[in-house]
């Protein structure tokens, strides 16, 4: 398992991609939000936050979720990824909330 938060979001870059792939042919709503959720994620990709321990735990959330999904999809368990992939964008926008380190003082 990577540890940095930055290895953490490159796994979770490759779940995303594997995710999206065809997806459109299922569901237009689903293959735009992880394509979204793709073009954040290159936005965020390496900046300072992701050399930060905080952004360990919650990177680690995104890893997991996608994980899931990416199985679900493979499995084409369709009944399982609505809610799946409502978690995955949850805990993606979180990320990238935390990534934007809004509020938060360096010292």
């Amino acid at each position: 398992m990577p540890q940095s938060g930055q290895e953490l979001l490159d796994v979770s870059i490759d779940n995303c991609k594997g995710i999206v792939e065809g997806l459109g042919s299922v569901n237009e709503a689903w293959e735009t939000s992880i394509t979204e959720i793709l073009d954040k994620f290159d936005e965020i990709s390496g900046t300072f936050f992701f050399k930060t321990m905080p952004a360990v735990p919650t990177a680690r959330a995104v890893v997991r979720d996608s994980e899931s999904v990416l199985d679900l999809r493979k499995n084409e368990d369709w009944d399982a990824f609505k809610p799946a992939i409502e978690q995955l964008i949850a805990s993606s926008q979180n990320l990238i909330e935390k990534a934007g380190m809004k509020g938060v003082t360096l010292t």
